[in-house]
């Protein structure tokens, strides 16, 4: 007759424990990594959006804003950012002109803004020119961190924006 001992099935299950008890807290960290990476992404993707919008001066609520579109940030709201239309060409965010409020991912949050909080990115048509709080000759940089990692979008004068 074939069949398993009671030792055999104890092994057996002693290693199943064994293997779960590794795993688990492997995948839990590897989730929150996860949703920062996408969070990343999708923050980098919105900027390259507010870009495009800028350059084919898409109408907001009838007409191309004279400040083109961009993405504003702020410690004070680490949960999340703005993407604007900039209708009175001020090169910051105001009432009303609000596109659309993202919220990152639970766990995602932002670290750091530089070169200050708040942090507004402008892209105005046609180029489109590239403004880090008001400014064409400044660099801007977000850095977002999860549990125990953090990632960096860079935005260049030129417009090139990338992650680290």
């Amino acid at each position: 007759m074939w069949g398993f001992t009671l030792i055999e099935m104890l092994v057996a299950i002693s290693i199943i424990i064994i293997l779960t008890l590794i795993t688990v807290p492997i995948y839990q960290g590897s989730r929150k990594e996860l949703a920062l990476q996408r969070a990343t992404g999708k923050l980098a993707q919105d900027l390259r959006s507010a870009q495009e919008m800028a350059m084919a001066a898409r109408e907001f609520q009838g007409a191309v804003p004279e400040g083109g579109y961009g993405i504003y940030l702020t410690s004070g709201m680490s949960d999340r950012y703005i993407l604007f239309a900039d209708t009175n060409g001020n090169f910051q965010y105001g009432d009303g002109e609000l596109v659309d409020d993202i919220y990152f991912e639970t766990g995602v949050e932002i670290s750091q803004l530089s070169p200050a909080s708040p942090l507004t990115i402008t892209f105005t048509p046609p180029d489109p020119t590239t403004r880090v709080n008001g400014s064409t000759s400044t660099a801007a940089a977000i850095i977002l961190r999860s549990e125990n990692s953090t990632t960096s979008i860079n935005v260049l004068p030129t417009g090139l924006i990338f992650i680290e």
